[in-house]
Order: structure tokens, then sequence, then C-alpha cells
């Protein structure tokens, strides 16, 4: 999160403990603590105190990985952090690109919850599936089907009747500047000099990815501040797991074969 240095009015990063600009102390300095990390080199620490297995995991972190079947972040020579899903068939789905490091590393760090949620429900089913008989045998059958079902044909249907929602951050189309939060649409009305609710036009809706523009301010060319106007809701970082719930025992145990590989994310 972004705040203003108390001496020089330049906007700085919560994270700093002392202004750039003027090297003024950052009196409102936030500190990651068992939160979630910030920084690339944060959530690799993260990883490791928690000994997931990343590499069966096929989670790439600070590496521009190629190769098929991989979720990863890095930063580009532009000064860019991406967010990349790479598929089964090797194509590469970006899921943000963007100045934000702290933004970058909350989607692929939300991301591996997600895995090691699905990981644990599928081991837990099928440590607990044992059977005599036909009739046992019928049921096992039944369970593995809705198993297969619930996994990789329902998600599809829904992700394809579902969109992702845009991402957070500034858009321009027809020299209007509009902010997405929370798949609600905001636009700059010049008259006013404020932020207003809006409907988002639909070639802008349909097509947002081509008129994003950056996630911060710093990196946007937008007249004003989204985050100083009254419609602006602070993200939410904060860790609502257990710490024990990230830990992960054996690397044997980490199935990346069934993680759902031909989706976009």
């Amino acid at each position: 999160m972004r705040v203003r240095c108390d001496y020089c009015g330049n906007y700085i990063e919560d994270t700093d403990k002392n202004c750039p600009h003027c090297g003024a102390p950052n009196d409102r300095m936030q500190r990651s603590g068992t939160k979630v990390p910030k920084t690339i080199e944060e959530l690799k620490a993260f990883c490791a105190a928690h000994h997931l297995p990343l590499e069966q995991m096929r989670f790439f972190l600070g590496e521009d990985y190629r190769g098929p079947r991989a979720f990863g972040v890095y930063k580009d020579g532009e000064g860019n952090f991406v967010v990349y899903k790479n598929k089964s068939d090797g194509s590469r789905a970006i899921r943000y690109r963007g100045t934000d490091e702290a933004y970058a590393v909350n989607e692929l760090y939300q991301k591996m919850k997600s895995e090691i949620s699905s990981q644990r429900a599928r081991q837990e089913k099928g440590g607990g599936t044992q059977g005599k008989g036909k009739g046992s045998s019928r049921k096992l059958v039944a369970i593995l089907l809705a198993v297969y079902l619930g996994i990789n044909i329902i998600p599809k249907l829904v992700r394809r009747f579902t969109p992702e929602p845009p991402p957070t951050g500034y858009y321009t189309y027809e020299d209007t500047y509009y902010y997405n939060q929370h798949d609600d649409w905001y636009y700059y009305d010049t008259d006013f000099g404020s932020w207003t609710p809006t409907e988002a036009p639909a070639t802008l809706g349909d097509n947002y990815a081509q008129y994003f523009e950056s996630s911060n301010y710093s990196g946007s060319e937008a007249p004003a501040d989204f985050s100083e106007s009254a419609y602006y809701v602070e993200p939410d970082y904060d860790e609502d797991w257990d710490d024990d719930d990230w830990d992960w025992g054996s690397s044997d145990s980490w199935d990346s074969g069934s993680t759902d590989w031909d989706s976009d994310w």
C-alpha cells in the first residue's frame, strides 16, 4: 500500500523505512510479520519455512520458466512483475504484468493456497476410500467418477460461463480514465475532478486487457489517485489460515498431475 510522506508529500510504499525522495523516516512503516509476503524474496523464505516442495508443486519464484505445467512470478527487463501460468501444451497465460510487486506476489500466493487446499482434499478422499465386493467396487467407481467430474469437467464449465474479473487498477478508454475494483468500475469525471461509479462501456468490459494501464498510481497517467477517493477499499492481504495449514510434510505426496493445467489460471 502506498502512503504519503509526512515531510515532502510524495507517495511512498508503506514498507519503506525511509522516504526515497527526501530521506525522512516513514512513521507509518508496516512490517510483513506473519502476513502475506510482499516481495518475491519474502515468498521464497515463506515457502522454505513451511517446507513447500516448489519443484513438485511446479511453482517457480523469480524465474521465467518456459517449460509446460508451471506457475511463476519474476521481474522482467522493463521492471514489470509478471505472474504467469504455462499450460500443459506449453502455451502461456499472463495473470498479471505491472510494477506492483506486492500485488503480483499476492496473486501467486493465493494460487498456492488454492493448490494446497485441493491437494489436501484429494488426498483425504483417496485415503478414506476402501471397500470389498461388487457393491464396494461400484461405490468406488461412482466416487472416482464424481471426483473426476468435480475436478476436471465442472470447473471448466464454470470458468467458461464465469470469466475472470478484470485486474484491479487503472484503464484508459477513448481518452477517459477508468478504475476497476472488485469488478466495479469508476471513471474520472474531469468536470468535477473526482472518481465516479459507472457502468463500463461494452468494449472496455469485454476487452479490458487491451486498455489496462497500471495497478498503481505511480505507474499510471491517471489525473488523480483512486486510493484517495471515497470509493477505495484497502486490499485484504491478511493471512486467514493457521500457520500450520501451510506446512507440507513430504514432497513425494504432491501430485502435480491433478492440477487443471488447461485453464488460464
